[in-house]
Formats: C-alpha cells, sequence, structure tokens
C-alpha cells in the first residue's frame, strides 16, 4: 500500500476538524491541507497546528493531496465535488464524511465520470449535537464505526451481515476499487475507528433508524413539552432521562434538514414502524392490560441489555 504525502479536508467545522486533528495525531509525516470559507476558521486551525496549510477556496490547492475528505453538509458535498473534479487533473481519491450516502454517491458518479478521480462513500458514526472547530477532538472517532460504501446497491443484492462474508462483498470490484478500499481502511483504523463496508442504499436504510429517526423522536420531545402550558413546570422535574433522550434535539436545523430530506423515504418507513409501536402500546395502556404493557418493557430491557 503506498504511503500517503499530503491528505486534505474540506470543511473545518466538528467532523472536518477532527478529522484533520486526528491525521496530525495518528498518520505520522503526513501533511494535512484544508479548505474552508471562513478564513478565521482556517487561521485557527493553523494555530492549532491540526493542518500544515489551509485555503479558503479549492481552486489548485488541494491537487497535491492523494486522498480528500469532504466534511461539508450533506446538500453541499455535490457542490463540492464538482470543484474538485474541475480543479484538478489528478489521479485523486474522493471520500465524504455526510449522513446520508445514496444522493451523494449518485451526484459524485455524474461530477467524476469524465476524470481519473474516484470517489467512495464515508459516514464517522460520531459527533455531537455542538458544531464548530471549537469542539473537535482527535479522538472523536475512537471506537466509533465509521461506514465506507464503494457501491450503491449491493450486487449480490443483500445486506453485507453476518451471512455474507466482506471477501464476497469485495469480490464483486475491480483492483483499483479494493485497493482504494484498503487506503481508507487502513486511515480509518489509525485514527481508531472501525471501518465497516456496505452499500448505500443499505447504509441509508439502517442510519435511518439507528440515526436519523432517533433525531426526529429527540426533537419531537422537545416541542410536545414546549407544547405544555407552564412548560418551566414540567422542566424543573426533569432528570437525567430528559436530559439523554433531548440532547440530540439541540443539533443544528439546517444540517439534520439536508440530513432528513435526504433520507427521506426510508426515514418516513421507519417512521410508519415506530407509530405502529406507539399505537400497539396505547391499545395496551387503554386497555389496562399490565402482562401486555411488562412484556413491551421487559422486552426492550432485555434486548438493550444484550
Amino acid at each position: 500500500m503506498p504511503s500517503l504525502k499530503k491528505i486534505a479536508v474540506v470543511g473545518v467545522g466538528l467532523i472536518g476538524a477532527s478529522l484533520a486533528a486526528a491525521f496530525k495525531k495518528y498518520l505520522g509525516n503526513v501533511k494535512v491541507l484544508a479548505v474552508d470559507q471562513d478564513a478565521e476558521v482556517i487561521k485557527k486551525a493553523e494555530k492549532l497546528e491540526i493542518i500544515d496549510r489551509g485555503y479558503t477556496e479549492i481552486a489548485a490547492n488541494l491537487n497535491e493531496a492523494e486522498v480528500v475528505f469532504i466534511a461539508v453538509p450533506v446538500a453541499k458535498i455535490g457542490t463540492v465535488v464538482k470543484e474538485l473534479a474541475d480543479d484538478s487533473l489528478k489521479n485523486q481519491l474522493i471520500v465524504d464524511a455526510g449522513s446520508t450516502k445514496k444522493a451523494v454517491m449518485l451526484e459524485a458518479r455524474e461530477f467524476l465520470k469524465n476524470t481519473s478521480q474516484r470517489f467512495i462513500g464515508g459516514h464517522p458514526m460520531a459527533g455531537s449535537h455542538k458544531s464548530g472547530i471549537d469542539w473537535h477532538q482527535a479522538d472523536l472517532f475512537v471506537d466509533a464505526p465509521f461506514i465506507l460504501t464503494p457501491v450503491i446497491e449491493n450486487p449480490a443484492g443483500k445486506d453485507l451481515n453476518h451471512n455474507q462474508s466482506e471477501a464476497e462483498f469485495l469480490s464483486s470490484l475491480s483492483s483499483g476499487e479494493k485497493e482504494d478500499l484498503e487506503i481508507l481502511k487502513d486511515i480509518v483504523e489509525k485514527i481508531g475507528a472501525k471501518s465497516y463496508l456496505m452499500s448505500a442504499e443499505s447504509h441509508d436504510r439502517r442510519t435511518a433508524f439507528v440515526s436519523h429517526l432517533p433525531h426526529l423522536l429527540s426533537s419531537g420531545l422537545v416541542n410536545l413539552i414546549a407544547q405544555q402550558q407552564n412548560r418551566s413546570n414540567f422542566l424543573e422535574l426533569a432528570g437525567s432521562g430528559f436530559a439523554d433522550m433531548t440532547r440530540i434535539a439541540g443539533g443544528s436545523a439546517e444540517l439534520w434538514q439536508d440530513i432528513i430530506l435526504s433520507n427521506r423515504e426510508n426515514i418516513v418507513k421507519a417512521l410508519t414502524e415506530y407509530q405502529e409501536i406507539l399505537e400497539e402500546i396505547k391499545i395496551t395502556l387503554e386497555s389496562d392490560e399490565q402482562q401486555g404493557l411488562y412484556t413491551f418493557l421487559a422486552r426492550a430491557a432485555e434486548i438493550k441489555e444484550n
């Protein structure tokens, strides 16, 4: 595997700054370049020494980077890919860090079809409801899943899971695609994360349940309390459970709007299934079915414990 000399990050917010810091900490002598439209953010990143050189525009500034990580809101990833394609003639590997994958990869495929650049979808399952460079952490990705999506649809027509080994998944890829994946897996694992391979469609279906639906539920609970008269009377009784349930509702509305809209079909399915569960428990309570309530709670507790 070739050793990397320069790696770049586009977007120096929480995730981008944390990636840059992790690269500086764990990738040895690799030079880290960065682009952010905010000149003050670039100055801060250079002062913190989490990047070696920063710019406020892509232009040809990232041509020497062998790998470019895009860490901007989902709706803006395509624009960045197009800029990279327009301003580079280099054989370059591009990976994003967005929370949805299919729409992003379809755009990337279109913009890069006449270039020698390659694109693999990426999604580090780490972060915070806080945003911006001031909250970055070099160890943000330690022990966190880092999903890599080299294909939009699984060629085998099924998810990569316990019934399909990674070797089977990789067998349908070209030697160049496998080499690119090995480069990214090496980077991901060196910064402490755990790499997972799957198709973009599989990623979007799964994250609808474990990431996007929870955010909507958290926001829904906050909005429900806000609708109550004398809501301060409710909040003064709130403990750690309420804090845990509502923490992620404090995330950027602009960021989450883009994420949710780009995966709306899968999220609607998840919401529909969740509504069915809520309706079932509502009927159980209305009927005063104690055993049904106990079974519902006990099953969830056992699953959570395991």
